[in-house]
């Protein structure tokens, strides 16, 4: 009873999270049938992989969104190469699509992988090719529980840090056309954001989940729902 519960939720969540970081680090990026909707883009946070996104995705599919890529960073990678990287990514499943020069994707991203997709904006031929992003857990204003650690990626998420200099001229968050949609989940329960409130976004469509942990926004059955709802508007 001394610990916090939604540190206990966290902890309890770990090893099914841990069976996700399973899957290949390498995804391949390949033509999908035409589901009627835009293709769907994941991109996970920090020490995260891919396959973090194999319940969203099964989740997804069963409900007829079955055009979906995960994207995998090199380990070694900055937050600005890692960004250049998704840049990538987008234009080659449009590429491998046939979808043509107009068309958009949406982005689903998990905690850090939010920041990368807004650095990614920074480039005009992305910025016009996303139409929707949707964050769980991105701590756009930086999260003092950085203060823990002093690896790059760590760093990146200090609210002081260069990168999210960079972004802070997007706030208030524009908009179409300026801008894609962004909507973004988070929690109070999320003892990764401190405080919780830095994923909400002045201008975004911000959507609290009440009970859901930071790793829960990726797999519980309401952060589920929650994102194919953002995605669908």
């Amino acid at each position: 009873r001394a610990i916090d519960p939604d540190v206990r939720r966290q902890v309890a969540e770990l090893p099914l999270a841990g069976l996700t970081m399973l899957a290949p680090r390498r995804p391949v990026i390949e033509p999908r049938p035409d589901d009627g909707a835009r293709p769907i883009v994941c991109v996970h946070g920090l020490q995260g992989a891919a396959g973090n996104f194999a319940p969203l995705r099964a989740f997804l599919s069963a409900a007829g969104r079955r055009r979906h890529y995960a994207v995998w960073f090199e380990p070694d990678g900055d937050i600005v190469s890692m960004a250049a990287r998704l840049g990538d990514v987008i234009a080659e499943v449009i590429e491998v699509n046939r979808l043509g020069d107009d068309a958009q994707v949406d982005v689903v991203a998990h905690s850090m992988g939010g920041l990368i997709t807004r650095l990614a904006l920074l480039d005009p031929d992305t910025v016009r090719r996303v139409h929707t992003i949707v964050t769980l857990g991105t701590p756009h204003h930086g999260t003092h529980l950085a203060r823990l650690a002093a690896t790059s990626h760590v760093l990146s998420l200090r609210p002081s840090s260069p990168a999210l200099a960079q972004l802070r001229h997007q706030l208030p968050w524009a908009g179409p056309p300026a801008l894609p949609r962004l909507v973004s989940l988070w929690s109070s329960a999320d003892i990764m954001l401190l405080p919780s409130s830095c994923a909400v976004v002045d201008g975004a469509d911000n959507r609290e989940l009440p009970g859901v942990t930071h790793t829960g926004l990726l797999m519980a059955p309401s952060a589920l729902f929650a994102t194919l709802r953002a995605l669908e508007g």
